[in-house]
């Protein structure tokens, strides 16, 4: 009952904090802004939070955890092997869980008025993911020294720009986001379109 009490708290803080960002820039939000909003005193923010960077900090953190708990259950225990399994269509679609139930905090940070640190923290982590979950598949990235790093930035990036634009889009289904993710990633992007690529 007390930790559903704490998470309970936390999240209406949260939740304050993601409303101010959609009205103005994250530098100039105050903890008085915060616990106005969330209808909290300053004493309850402050055992929850040292100040509004800790609060976005730990939030990251627990999305990245998420993340590479998942990871870590289904590549690199062995429990998927390829990426022609169906269980990895399932992976994607719990990854994309993640995203979805952070959907909030994650849109208000890549916004305009987001910490501008959080979507190079985002690109760097869905690199580095990518990579080992590849690496664990039995790619061999050392076999393709340069053009590794140009090919996991392109797809890190691209991740991203799909990602906003789910999140920003309700009509778009998770399932129809995974797909074209999986399809673009296994056949390329000229084949997602429809078109074969000529020789």
């Amino acid at each position: 009952m007390y930790e559903h009490k704490i998470n309970q708290t936390r999240q209406q803080i949260l939740d304050a904090f993601v409303t101010l960002v959609k009205e103005k820039d994250v530098s100039k939000i105050t903890i008085n802004d915060i616990t106005t909003i969330a209808k909290i005193n300053r004493g309850t923010f402050y055992r929850h939070f040292d100040d509004k960077f800790d609060l976005i900090e730990k939030t990251e953190t627990t999305i990245f955890n998420a993340v590479e708990k998942s990871l870590q259950d289904n590549i690199l225990n062995g429990q998927i092997k390829s990426i022609t399994q169906a269980e990895f269509g399932n992976y994607r679609l719990e990854l994309l869980g993640i995203l979805k139930d952070n959907a909030d905090f994650i849109s208000a940070m890549l916004s305009k008025n987001g910490d501008l640190t959080f979507e190079s923290k985002l690109i760097a982590q869905m690199r580095d993911f990518s990579m080992i979950g590849l690496s664990a598949l039995g790619i061999d990235f050392n076999s393709m020294p340069a053009s590794r790093e140009l090919t996991m930035q392109f797809m890190a990036n691209g991740l991203i720009g799909v990602v906003r634009h789910w999140l920003a889009n309700d009509d778009i289904s998770i399932e129809t986001v995974a797909q074209t993710m999986d399809a673009i990633m296994s056949n390329g992007i000229i084949a997602s379109f429809g078109f074969e690529a000529k020789g």
